[in-house]
């Protein structure tokens, strides 16, 4: 039989009970809202400017050494293409930078940054960013870029790293296979 004792000592365990299930269903909202604010802060980051500095970054491949990128696109020599190359580099070391501290799915940041970008991205730019490591003495300079492009190529190893971007030669190259 159930007495007026019994039930006072059941009230604190649905208390906990409650507790419990309230915390994981505000800890599941907040995480999708993370998620959701990360996918409006990507889709600001689509925008003309975004487009237009990522299609000249993917040009600036006519350089073999560090000197060289920056007798071309140094921000002394070619500061526009300097910026736009800095915005690129940050947008890819924002998205490292969520998906080291865990703040971000891998699978929501490689649907939304392009892995095959990721990758080719630092294939051509490490180095510069190393040379920059070096210079500045600061061996963390990227380190969350670096994190994404390793662990973009752990998800996806059959996209091909290059020193060269070479987008369209890729495409001609596929297009006269057939």
């Amino acid at each position: 039989m159930i007495t007026l004792e019994n039930i006072l000592q059941m009230i604190p365990a649905f208390g906990v009970i409650v507790a419990l299930v309230y915390y994981s269903m505000t800890l599941r909202y907040t995480t999708r809202a993370r998620q959701r604010e990360l996918i409006f802060l990507r889709a600001q980051s689509y925008s003309l400017e975004y487009a237009d500095a990522y299609a000249d970054v993917t040009k600036m491949d006519d350089w073999d050494t560090v000197l060289e990128f920056h007798s071309k696109y140094g921000v002394e020599s070619n500061p526009r293409a300097f910026a736009k190359w800095l915005y690129i580099r940050n947008v890819f070391n924002t998205a490292g930078l969520l998906l080291m501290e865990k703040e971000a799915d891998p699978d929501l940041i490689f649907s939304l940054y392009a892995p095959n970008a990721i990758i080719r991205l630092w294939d051509h730019h490490e180095p510069l960013i190393k040379e920059a490591r070096k210079r500045f003495k600061y061996p963390d300079y990227y380190k969350p870029f670096e994190y994404l492009y390793n662990e973009a190529k752990k998800r996806y190893p059959d996209i091909p790293t290059r020193r060269k971007l070479g987008f369209v030669t890729d495409l001609q190259d596929e297009i006269t296979e057939y």
